[in-house]
């Protein structure tokens, strides 16, 4: 069963964290330790919701038809407003130069790549922790910024880790986490209004205290679905 977030209600406070999974083996003696990473991280997070009235009651209905972790639903990512980078597009890059130029922004031959520029920022595939989009404007760093996050696939939300500058095709090749799940070809790149597709992180995680007459405060614990 699949649920959105109730609309108009907003948590009072907000933590994401992104949870890898790892093994840790200690030695007894020298107390070096051994950290193996496994495949499987995943976001969890913790929002405290504070409500009254008739918005409590919506709230708590909700949170019945979530049944604990049986149903599944979109959270917004509140803590990211979108990409910080530029953005800017090869055809906007096109259109201050001329859309057939070379790359230093002239018309003639000096010894400077050539370049057809069309194009809007997109993915063009991934796999693992690398991420390959192309649109963007050439020869151009910060169109993408470590910090910025990207919606792939829908519900599933992937940081930017590691970017860089663009070649002169406008393409790059950026790395995220948490890593895909499995590889990806041509996709839209989104970068606003993104969403986390979670679950209560167990059967209580919805009890919430009531302080009378009728406000309720709920803090919950929720886990990515990674289903």
């Amino acid at each position: 069963m699949n649920l959105d977030w109730p609309e108009g209600i907003h948590p009072v406070a907000v933590a994401f964290w992104f949870q890898p999974v790892t093994v840790q083996s200690a030695s007894p003696l020298t107390r070096q330790t051994l950290v193996l990473e496994r495949k499987g991280s995943r976001w969890v997070a913790e929002l405290t919701v504070d409500l009254s009235g008739a918005e409590a009651a919506r709230f708590g209905a909700w949170l019945a038809t979530c049944r604990g972790p049986v149903a599944s639903f979109r959270v917004p990512l509140w803590l990211h407003e979108g990409a910080t980078g530029s953005l800017r597009s090869m055809d906007e890059y096109a259109a201050a130069i001329g859309i057939t130029r070379f790359s230093d922004g002239t018309d003639f031959d000096d010894g400077a790549g050539f370049f057809e520029g069309t194009g809007q920022p997109h993915i063009t595939g991934g796999v693992a922790a690398r991420l390959a989009v192309a649109g963007f404007a050439p020869w151009t760093e910060k169109v993408l910024r470590p910090g910025d996050a990207v919606s792939i696939p829908p519900g599933s939300v992937h940081l930017l880790v590691q970017t860089g500058r663009t070649d002169i095709d406008g393409r790059m090749i950026v790395t995220i986490q948490p890593p895909l799940r499995s590889p990806i070809g041509r996709a839209p790149l989104v970068t606003d209004g993104l969403t986390l597709r979670m679950r209560l992180a167990n059967d209580e995680a919805g009890r919430g205290r009531t302080r009378p007459p009728a406000r309720t405060r709920w803090t919950l614990n929720l886990v990515e679905d990674l289903a």
